[in-house]
């Protein structure tokens, strides 16, 4: 089989592997370790992943890490001339070269764009684990230097967020269709983070235009910052110029707490991103989202959700102001 695919120029790709079963066998992850220390077969995988420009001249292994039952590499790609690459031709070299008894195995092929199934064999470790693909296993991030730079960063903080993770896993599960007095209940809410942020009176809807400089904005984001140095929870969508600097003035307050509201759906297996875990493991955000996943696509944004999600917005931080939260009665 053939994959009609023809680039030229540079590329990156960004590429997950599991471990079938969840096995952690490729490393192990310790406190204050500036990276994970790897297993026989985690420095295999090490092996591969490095060498792979002199394999073939187009390649260039740029970052990667290998967790304990993972690993993330970002490949770039040089196309010229007669060159053609498929990521899924690759994916299969790869996870059969790291599970080879034979060290670097097998050959590489001579035709990059050419389908051809490897199956997998064990790794070592006397576990005899394979790689298997994870769910949307690679991603081509050539024409966005943005998502270029927060991969890269997801990549390098991995095993942080690890440790986030596993000491505040309360911060990390997404709850779906969840009630509280100041969520309108026409709307199905998802969240992910600090709860109790919602029973603060002092909820206000920060929104600053598009139609306006960081500039111009400067007054109304002092305001806003004040409101929040006297014990105010803005909700933001951080979408826009000013509302992004006005978030980056916020995060440096030491003891600023928010709810960033999102114009998209949160989906079953949603993975914060590197900022967005750093805040959650300190108790300082909540994600929230209105919107199923049939009216908003995960991570899609469009005008029209955001307007929605803007007027939502002001509606819950009304409802929270004139909400009285009285204890239960003994």
């Amino acid at each position: 089989m053939r994959f009609p695919i023809v680039h030229t120029g540079r590329r990156f790709f960004y590429f997950t592997f599991v471990v079938e079963g969840g096995m952690q066998v490729l490393s192990r992850l310790e406190r204050g370790a500036k990276r994970p220390v790897l297993t026989v077969s985690g420095e295999r995988v090490k092996a591969v992943w490095t060498v792979l420009h002199k394999i073939d001249v187009h390649f260039t292994a740029s970052d990667f890490v290998i967790m304990p039952d993972h690993a993330h590499f970002l490949l770039m790609v040089n196309s010229d001339g007669e060159f053609r690459f498929s990521p899924l031709v690759f994916a299969h070299w790869f996870m059969a070269a790291t599970t080879s008894d034979e060290g670097i195995a097998p050959e590489p092929p001579t035709d990059w764009d050419a389908y051809y199934p490897v199956p997998t064999q064990g790794i070592g470790d006397g576990q005899s684990p394979s790689f298997v693909w994870s769910r949307d296993f690679w991603v081509e991030v050539s024409l966005d230097s943005r998502q270029l730079a927060a991969i890269r960063r997801y990549i390098r903080m991995n095993p942080a967020r690890y440790f986030w993770k596993l000491d505040h896993p309360d911060m990390f599960v997404r709850r779906s269709r969840f009630r509280h007095p100041v969520l309108d209940p026409a709307f199905e809410w998802t969240a992910c983070g600090d709860l109790t942020m919602l029973s603060s009176p002092f909820l206000f809807p920060v929104r600053l235009t598009m139609k306006k400089t960081v500039a111009e904005l400067e007054d109304e984001i002092g305001i806003q910052i004040e409101r929040v140095l006297r014990g105010g929870i803005p909700l933001c969508g951080f979408l826009s110029p000013g509302e992004r600097e006005f978030g980056r003035r916020l995060k440096a307050l030491p003891l600023s707490r928010w709810i960033k509201t999102v114009p998209y759906s949160l989906p079953p297996r949603f993975d914060p991103s590197v900022e967005d875990s750093r805040y959650l493991s300190e108790h300082r955000e909540l994600i929230l989202s209105s919107f199923t996943e049939q009216e908003a696509a995960p991570f899609v944004i469009r005008r029209n959700l955001c307007l929605a999600m803007n007027e939502r917005t002001a509606a819950l931080a009304e409802r929270a102001a004139s909400y009285s939260f009285r204890p239960a009665e003994m």
